[in-house]
């Protein structure tokens, strides 16, 4: 992964992190403070050879033969022949085996010098055993050392610098202990953080898509509950310009021949396929196409509750069981229109007991032909392609297909799975749809492509004549002054909310 990537993976999982590094600094917190202190004592040892001995022939001179001798007494120090004396002398209930392990010693390179070093949990008891052992070594050497008769000892031990007691423990080291648990915290932080990201299979950006070309990404608006279409929201918002930029690349895909019947579909439930559908039908209308948007999910239709129409109404169903053959006039009976935009529809009405035959009819392909000479485009609302195979076979008839999918929920063989159903009945995927992005996610997880503010479209130019730009996309001062009432009143409800809107009222009178 490249220095970016890296870094979008510290940030989009940052809580993660930082609850491992907590973790860790907590964990070294109370190891650290549950640890029995350790004292160290010192002391230093000083192997010489008397100049009695310096005439024996058999021997190294007087520095080799220390030399040589100080590496085989750092490793004997702490032998039984020594502790046993040591132990007896200062009273100590331990064996010489356990009181071995707390001794150790070691000899400078070329010097005659033994650092002797006790760890002990009491500080004067370190200190004590430290002395008593220097003491000892020194009779064990002259035991252990062949001389003869009225002969000494060719080596002698000497006490150099005596331990003293400690007054600080030596371990467990506070800083170090907190600095490692910090690393390791961070590191595995990091590591979940990785092995998240390699586990999770889900489509978050147009590099999941495997070459399907993105033609919008939408943000996740918390009032798109309330407010799922265009005309219930204002004209430079975030979510209308994303439509706008879906309308633009559909009306370029093939610009000289541009897809006319599109239908929109998504894996499965709960997608925003039917409000990306009508939106994207009043994004057209809006830009001055003659459109229809066609409710052709039989099963689970939602068009007639985003649009208020009514549910028991005839609609699609009707025509393609009644008819042997599609005419304007049986059509026109059917269609409703939306006030606002002024855009068609023709509802689903009725679930009749079999959908998919009804879909793959002839006299479904005479509507399709009929709509084709009647409109600039028509939007079909399919159901989810992979409970059913509706979708798949409206999709037959139609020149394509637009898929939406649910950043960070659709997954990539789900994705894959519709691709293959919409590719074996010989269509394609126009593109893909990239609906409710995480608004805290916009830039580091989903790429920095998707972020925009709030209102996108209040400071947004197009390129072009100045003066064109200003008078077609600027917004009006009305325009701004209600966005700015909506903000203002954004957190007041109810009582208030009427007498703040009146004193508005009465001030702008």
């Amino acid at each position: 992964m490249e220095l970016i990537q890296y870094w979008r993976l510290v940030v989009q999982n940052r809580i993660l992190i930082t609850c491992s590094v907590i973790l860790g600094l907590f964990a070294a917190v109370v190891i650290t403070f549950t640890t029995t202190p350790m004292y160290q004592s010192q002391a230093e040892l000083f192997v010489s050879t008397p100049a009695s001995a310096l005439d024996i022939s058999a021997l190294a001179t007087g520095s080799s033969f220390s030399q040589q001798r100080v590496k085989s007494y750092a490793q004997i120090i702490n032998s039984p022949l020594t502790l046993n004396p040591v132990i007896e002398k200062l009273q100590l209930d331990i064996t010489p085996a356990a009181l071995a392990k707390q001794i150790t010693a070691s000899a400078p390179l070329d010097t005659v010098l033994i650092a002797l070093t006790v760890t002990d949990s009491n500080p004067n008891r370190a200190a004590a055993i430290a002395n008593a052992v220097a003491d000892q070594f020194g009779a064990t050497v002259g035991n252990l050392e062949l001389h003869g008769q009225g002969v000494d000892s060719p080596v002698k031990v000497s006490t150099v610098q005596y331990g003293v007691v400690p007054s600080a423990p030596s371990s467990p080291k506070k800083t170090i202990n907190f600095a490692l648990g910090l690393l390791l915290g961070l590191g595995l932080g990091i590591g979940l953080a990785s092995l998240r990201r390699i586990l999770d299979n889900t489509i978050k950006n147009e590099d999941d898509l495997g070459g399907t070309p993105l033609l919008a990404a939408i943000g996740f608006d918390k009032d798109a509950d309330e407010k799922p279409l265009l005309t219930q929201i204002g004209r430079y918002s975030a979510r209308t310009e994303a439509y706008r930029t879906l309308r633009t690349n559909l009306q370029f895909l093939r610009p000289d021949d541009h897809p006319q019947v599109i239908v929109i579909t998504s894996a499965l439930p709960g997608e925003g396929k039917t409000t990306g559908a009508i939106n994207l039908a009043l994004s057209l209308t809006q830009a001055g196409a003659k459109t229809i948007l066609v409710e052709a999910d039989l099963r689970r239709p939602k068009v007639p509750i985003y649009l208020d129409v009514a549910t028991n109404v005839a609609g699609l169903s009707e025509l393609l069981s009644g008819q042997k053959k599609i005419n304007k006039v049986a059509l026109k009976k059917l269609l409703r229109q939306e006030e606002k935009s002024g855009l068609d529809i023709l509802a689903s009405g009725k679930v009749p007991p079999n959908p998919s035959e009804l879909l793959g009819s002839t006299t479904f392909d005479q509507l399709i032909a009929l709509l084709r000479k009647t409109y600039d485009y028509v939007i079909i609302d399919c159901p989810p392609l992979l409970p059913v195979i509706d979708a798949a076979v409206v999709t037959a008839k139609a020149d394509g297909a637009i898929l939406m999918i649910r950043a960070g929920v659709t997954k990539k063989p789900q994705f894959t799975g519709c691709r293959d159903a919409i590719q074996a009945v010989g269509s394609t995927i126009l593109g893909v749809i990239l609906n409710m992005i995480p608004e805290s996610h916009l830039e580091y997880e989903y790429g920095y492509r998707y972020g925009y503010p709030r209102y996108y479209g209040n400071s947004y130019r197009p390129y072009g004549v100045k003066e064109l730009a200003e008078s077609r996309y600027a917004p009006r001062a009305e325009d701004l002054a209600r966005i700015n009432r909506d903000d203002a009143f954004e957190h007041v409800k109810g009582k208030r909310f009427k007498e703040e809107l009146m004193k508005d009222a009465k001030s702008r009178a």
